[in-house]
């Protein structure tokens, strides 16, 4: 280890006996090196104590190694499992990863889109499924890759990975419909800007329709998919019924302020209502009673980072759709 703590690319050449255009290959994360060539590397880096100047990169790349994840709500574990996906996958690669809560904020994400074009970010992933004319003509502006993961999706401009948010919210309706219950409430996001909430509320009206049941006004409610929305939508429905009733829920948070809201008023779990909601729950709750639909959500996560390293080391591919399988319910 030198003294200045100075270590650069030609120390590294020196300790593993490889060319600096090898050791740098190795460094930038070039997926044309051998296995034993990048180990060779990493056992010198690690025996010198080698970091990289990320800035001084920057400049001879154009760009850092960074990646920004704009997410709609960070509470939202939706959003907190895919991240942990994508982190890890970034890391990895020698990527870090800088998340953006947007509260499904247009105007705060196109300016978080500003901040990372001026900083010459590697990429960046969206990760809301509220639309916006001025988002989309903001990333359109960009000069590096863009990976939409679940929104967005008819942007043919863009790498795109999403799972499918109607049959979730088809697959969870149809198992409370075949647990016998007739009367469903959809606890809906907002349905008109988003998305993922459409496609899930339009996904319970099908399974409805094809079981003969008829749904009126009164059975779609629209949240804002946070927890006490849920609570609010729960009074409504279970407060004064007069038969059993199931709530399908659009995401966690509204399933979970539902519940608590039964707990508190002595309601149990497939005694006196039934519960599914149309995305996987975090890990701590999955052996819970509910029923669940949805993708997994880390693994898309490590889908839509894999995707954007792809495009990054392949800048001219052809604009990639991958739809994500649901779990099996």
């Amino acid at each position: 280890r030198r003294e200045d703590n100075l270590i650069t690319i030609k120390d590294l050449a020196a300790a593993s006996g490889l060319s600096k255009s090898t050791v740098s290959r190795v460094i930038n994360h070039s997926p044309n090196v051998k296995p034993e060539t990048r180990e060779r590397v990493m056992e010198a880096v690690e025996k010198l104590g080698y970091q990289p100047d990320i800035l001084a990169r920057g400049m001879i790349t154009g760009m850092l190694p960074m990646v920004l994840v704009i997410v709609g709500d960070i509470q939202n574990h939706y959003f907190t499992q895919a991240l942990a996906g994508i982190e890890t996958t970034l890391e990895e690669q020698g990527f870090m990863v800088v998340v953006f809560d947007s509260s499904y904020d247009p105007e705060r994400i196109v300016t978080s889109i500003h901040m990372a074009k001026t900083c010459r970010f590697a990429g960046i992933i969206p990760m809301t499924g509220f639309g916006s004319k001025r988002v989309i003509s903001t990333l359109q502006d960009l000069d590096c890759p863009v990976i939409l993961l679940n929104c967005h999706r008819d942007h043919v401009a863009f790498d795109r990975i999403y799972g499918d948010d109607f049959g979730a919210g088809y697959a969870a309706t149809r198992a409370l419909l075949r647990r016998g219950y007739r009367q469903i409430y959809h606890f809906s996001g907002n349905s008109t800007e988003s998305f993922i909430s459409a496609e899930r509320e339009r996904g319970y009206l099908a399974a409805m329709k094809e079981a003969g049941i008829s749904v009126d006004g009164s059975m779609v409610l629209r949240g804002d998919l946070r927890q006490d929305s849920g609570a609010r939508l729960a009074a409504r429905c279970l407060k004064s019924a007069k038969s059993q009733v199931a709530l399908c829920c659009n995401n966690f948070l509204m399933c979970l302020g539902a519940m608590n809201y039964a707990q508190q008023h002595g309601l149990v779990m497939w005694k006196d209502y039934g519960m599914a909601i149309c995305e996987q729950p975090p890990v701590f709750f999955m052996k819970s009673e509910f029923i669940y639909a949805g993708p997994k959500l880390r693994e898309i996560g490590r889908a839509a980072a894999q995707l954007l390293l792809d495009r990054i080391n392949h800048p001219g591919r052809k604009p990639a759709v991958q739809p994500f399988p649901m779990l099996d319910i």
